[in-house]
């Protein structure tokens, strides 16, 4: 049944007439002259400490659905599309960094994020992303270009990405 609800959900986003995410920093801002468009290589990290704790675990969720959602192993790199803010979070399901490509300008709902992750703004240079806390209110932001392969995404509950 959840498999038919997402295939579901991303069938009809991509249906959807889409906008780009256009998108202020909470960590590491690229200069301009270092960021000159096209895809972005980021490098994951290590497990995360504690990963292996015999806890019940749930695998990271967003919604409305992501353009792509890749697994990635620990120490090797992962792109990130022109036009996208991708974001990193742990799976502790299935012990890799799940990484979400949001693309599509809107409000996305997190589910079982936690820990620290990462993201990389590849949006149009300027483009504003916005972090937001349970309570509505913002935790943080990034401002395109920008990388963080060490962000804390435990306060966080919802991501606008433009």
């Amino acid at each position: 049944m959840v498999g038919l609800v997402a295939g579901a959900s991303l069938a009809a986003g991509a249906l959807l007439a889409v906008t780009p995410a256009q998108a202020d920093d909470a960590a590491r801002t690229v200069g301009a002259a270092d960021w000159e468009g096209g895809d972005k290589t980021l490098r994951t990290p290590s497990d995360p400490v504690g990963a292996d704790v015999g806890v019940l675990a749930t695998s990271p969720q967003i919604s409305p659905a992501a353009e792509r959602i890749r697994y990635v192993t620990s120490n090797t790199d992962y792109t990130c599309a022109s036009g996208r803010l991708c974001t990193r979070v742990w799976d502790p399901v299935v012990k890799k960094w799940k990484v979400f490509d949001l693309w599509v300008c809107k409000t996305y709902s997190l589910s079982y994020w936690g820990g620290t992750g990462g993201y990389v703004n590849n949006q149009t240079k300027g483009t504003k992303a916005i972090f937001y806390k349970e309570n509505g209110t913002q935790h943080g932001s990034t401002t395109a270009p920008a990388t963080s392969n060490s962000y804390n995404w435990n306060p966080v509950w919802k991501i606008k990405n433009c």
